[in-house]
C-alpha cells in the first residue's frame, strides 16, 4: 500500500473504539478548566451602620448570577479584636434564576462579639461539575460588609437580687 492510498483509506473501527475516549478526555479537561466563578458581586452593604451586640442586622447584596450550582456557605463576622465569629443561622430566599438579583439577609450579631468596628463576609464553595464535587469546589468569597457593633442598651451589666418574699413593710 503507497502512502498516497494509506492517507485516503480510513480505518472506521479504529474511530469507533476510540471516540468514546476522546469524548472522555475532551469532557474531563473541560472539567479541569472549568474554575469561573458562577456568581460576580455587584454591591454589597449594611442597611444600618450600627447594630448592638445580640442584635441583628440586615446586609443586602447585589450580585450577578451567571449559572445556577449547588454551593456550600460560611459566614463570617470578625469583630474589631480580630476574633472571626461564625455566623449560622440566616433567611432562605427562592431557588436563585440566573441575571441580575437583589436580596437581604439578617444575621445576628454575637454576645461575646467585641465593640468597635466589625466586618461581615460570606465564603462560597460551588460545586458546578463532578471535579467540583471531588474535593476542588469554585470559592467565592464576598466583599467585606463593614459596620459598628454598639453596647446593648438592654443588658443588665450585674443581675438584680430578688424582690423580698415574705413581710410586707410599710
Amino acid at each position: 500500500m503507497t502512502l498516497g492510498q494509506r492517507i485516503t483509506c480510513f480505518d472506521w473501527r479504529s474511530a469507533a473504539i476510540a471516540a468514546p475516549f476522546a469524548i472522555l478526555l475532551a469532557w474531563f479537561v473541560t472539567a479541569v478548566l472549568d474554575r469561573d466563578p458562577p456568581i460576580i458581586y455587584d454591591h454589597v452593604g449594611a442597611v444600618k451602620d450600627h447594630v448592638p451586640q445580640g442584635g441583628s442586622i440586615e446586609v443586602e447584596f447585589t450580585v450577578f448570577r451567571l449559572r445556577i450550582c449547588d454551593a456550600a456557605v460560611k459566614r463570617w463576622l470578625i469583630d474589631s479584636a480580630g476574633a472571626k465569629h461564625s455566623i449560622p443561622s440566616f433567611t432562605v430566599g427562592p431557588r436563585p434564576l440566573a441575571g441580575l438579583d437583589t436580596y437581604r439577609r439578617s444575621i445576628t450579631i454575637p454576645d461575646a462579639a467585641a465593640l468597635g468596628q466589625a466586618s461581615y463576609q460570606v465564603e462560597l464553595a460551588y460545586t458546578c461539575n463532578i471535579i467540583h464535587r471531588l474535593g476542588w469546589p469554585i470559592t467565592v468569597a464576598s466583599p467585606p460588609i463593614r459596620f459598628t457593633i454598639t453596647p446593648n442598651e438592654g443588658l443588665v451589666p450585674f443581675p438584680l437580687p430578688p424582690p423580698p418574699i415574705g413581710r410586707e413593710t410599710g
